[in-house]
């Protein structure tokens, strides 16, 4: 039987890997639709955008929270590099699957 300290390092590693993949499904779901959107397509897409906007900011800000334990500098100065991070988890991810 795993112990507890076992059991929650893989709890947070699958949590965190399930935030990277929805992040960049977000991202993905956007990019098809501002790539080839009419004004038309952008107007239904605006509730869908508000909801998609309000997860990648929580995954994305959670991301920097843990990239500062790592990296001290400011929390603006590091987002690029949590954004990358999450999109290398994803990837990972999805090669494992």
């Amino acid at each position: 039987m795993r112990d507890l300290g076992t059991q929650q390092l893989l709890m947070a590693e699958t949590l965190g890997l399930a935030m990277a993949r929805r992040a960049a499904e977000i991202l993905d779901r956007h990019r098809d639709v501002l790539t080839g959107a009419t004004a038309g397509d952008l107007g239904q897409h605006t509730a869908q955008f508000a909801e998609d906007n309000a997860i990648f900011t929580a995954v994305l800000d959670a991301a920097n929270e843990c990239l500062g334990r790592f990296d001290n500098r400011p929390e603006n100065d590091r987002w690029c590099d949590a954004l990358l991070q999450l999109l290398r988890l994803a990837e990972f991810t999805a090669e494992a699957s």
